[in-house]
Parts: C-alpha cells; sequence; structure tokens
C-alpha cells in the first residue's frame, strides 16, 4: 500500500526537484485520477501507482529513462500512456494488456501492448 493509504487521493503534482518516483509510493490509491510529474523525474518505480484504478490517462515526461515493473499494473481505468523517447528500459508487467502505449518523440521505439 502506498505511503499514504491514499483511497481519497484524488491528484497530485509531484515538486521540481523529486528525480524518482519510489517503489509502491502511490499504489492502491484507487481515487487517484490525474498525476502531473516534473521534466526532472528520471525514475517511476516498481509499483509506483500499481492499483491506481481512477487513473485514466498518463503522460510521462520526457527525460524519464526507467519505468519499474508493475508500475501501473492493476490501473483498470487507465486506457492510454504517452510514452517519451528518453525511456531506455519498461519493467515486466509495468501496464496491464489493453493499454494503449503512445511513443512520443523522434526516437521513442514501438511498445506492444501492456509490456
Amino acid at each position: 500500500m502506498g505511503v499514504f493509504g491514499c483511497t481519497s487521493l484524488r491528484s497530485v503534482t509531484i515538486p521540481q526537484g523529486v528525480t524518482r518516483m519510489g517503489d509502491h509510493a502511490f499504489e492502491g490509491c484507487s481515487g487517484l485520477s490525474g498525476v502531473v510529474m516534473p521534466q526532472g523525474v528520471t525514475e517511476i518505480g516498481e509499483s509506483a501507482f500499481s492499483g491506481c484504478t481512477g487513473l485514466s490517462s498518463v503522460t510521462i515526461p520526457e527525460g524519464v529513462m526507467t519505468i519499474g515493473a508493475g508500475a501501473f499494473s492493476g490501473c483498470t481505468g487507465l486506457s492510454s500512456v504517452v510514452i517519451p523517447g528518453s525511456v531506455t528500459a519498461i519493467g515486466e508487467d509495468a501496464f496491464d494488456d489493453g493499454v494503449e502505449l503512445v511513443r512520443q518523440g523522434a526516437h521513442a521505439p514501438d511498445y506492444p501492448s501492456g509490456v
């Protein structure tokens, strides 16, 4: 469970200066419907947003290089994720099957559904 036991948390804006979304940081925050991450984030940890069923779309900022295993698993409301070209590693089961992964940037690879 995330650090807050945060079923009623609706949105979060990560402050400038944060470089890593920690493992399990917002896990189980089922009411979370919006996340804004700053450009300085380089890593999204394992299961960081797992079980955030209220998320419907996520835009990962340019500069993120790693998306941890299970980072967005169990996000049953999530239908699309925009992934920048800076991402070089995506962990196992980072996304559920059926989530549209949209590449962004000239050098961004194509990602299969679910990764």
